[in-house]
């Protein structure tokens, strides 16, 4: 079986992955969990974490 990978994503992945710094991790996870509930006002959102979709 597979290993399944975690539903929301944190600062540090975000971090390492863009290569920017913990506070422009945090501002682009707020950009993206304000458009998912923009686009979806019943989707799930955990702050200073993004869904990984």
């Amino acid at each position: 079986m597979a290993e399944r990978l975690p539903l929301f994503v944190g600062v540090d992945t975000v971090k390492f992955d863009l290569g920017v710094s913990r506070a422009k991790a945090y501002e682009v996870i707020k950009q993206l969990n304000d458009e998912l509930k923009k686009e979806n006002p019943r989707a799930i959102v955990v702050a200073g974490k993004v869904n990984r979709i």
